[in-house]
Formats: C-alpha cells, sequence, structure tokens
C-alpha cells in the first residue's frame, strides 16, 4: 500500500512540474504579438508643422511650395510657379504613412497623383513616384526645411 501511495505522489508531482511548464495564454500572446519599431519618422520625429522649399521646375523658375502637416494628419500644400504668374495653387486633404512609417503620401485632387516625402528631422525629402529619392545634380533642391 505504502508503495502504490508513493508512487501516486510521484506521478502527481511529476504532473505538477510538467504543468508548470506549460505557458500561460497571456504569456504566448506576449510572445507572439509584433512590438512596432519605435524609430519610425512617425513615432519618433515632431513632424507636424510647416515646411518650405523651391522645387524644379521643367517650365518656370521653380515651385515654391509650402506644406503643413497638422497633428490629426491633415495636410495643405500651397504652390507657386515662379516665373509664371502670382497665382498660389493650394490643395488639402489627410496624409498617410507608408507601412515602414518613414514617407507620407499626399494624394491630391488637382494634380491626380500622390506626392510622397521621407520625413526626417525638420525637413521633408520630395520623393519620386515611385517613392524613391531624387538623385543627381539637383538632388538638394527637393529638401523642404521645416520653419
Amino acid at each position: 500500500m505504502k508503495k502504490l501511495i508513493y508512487v501516486s505522489l510521484i506521478l502527481c508531482a511529476f504532473t505538477a512540474c510538467k504543468n508548470n511548464k506549460e505557458k500561460e495564454p497571456a504569456e504566448e500572446l506576449v510572445e507572439t504579438e509584433q512590438v512596432p519599431d519605435m524609430h519610425t519618422s512617425q513615432i519618433a520625429l515632431d513632424w507636424q508643422g510647416v515646411y518650405k522649399g523651391v522645387l524644379p521646375c521643367a517650365d518656370c523658375e521653380g515651385i515654391e511650395i509650402e506644406v503643413k502637416l497638422s497633428e490629426d494628419n491633415s495636410y495643405v500644400v500651397k504652390r507657386l510657379y515662379l516665373g509664371k504668374d502670382d497665382n498660389i495653387f493650394e490643395e488639402n486633404g489627410i496624409l498617410e504613412w507608408t507601412e515602414d512609417g518613414g514617407s507620407i503620401v499626399l494624394t491630391e485632387k488637382v494634380k491626380g497623383s500622390p506626392t510622397l516625402f521621407k520625413v526626417g528631422e525638420n525637413y521633408l525629402l520630395h520623393l519620386n513616384q515611385k517613392g524613391e529619392i531624387i538623385e543627381g545634380e539637383m538632388a538638394e533642391r527637393y529638401v523642404l526645411r521645416k520653419q
């Protein structure tokens, strides 16, 4: 009878130890849940504000541009085509962040195609239609500085 009690106690102890090694449901969620990278422009930078610059223009002296980004993800873009008339073209809407949180997309109704900017510390870098950095002699002219 004593042997039976000892064997039962050993089995109970073994079963209890095995159950302690199993993960709690909350622990499993914590381990499988992906934590977002906290170093994205969207999260880490003070990106709201007004940015200005003069972009290159094929048929004018340049495009004076002002981009205002607000905390509620709204934007206002003003463009003045230098050397042409004095009309300021204004567009507004809601910006979207790229998946990596490093760039913004402004889908403007007037232009018809989206305008993309890489967001940096106190600057916006105008990107091409594929979302790539514009390189070459005029690359510096695609930077808008925060005011």
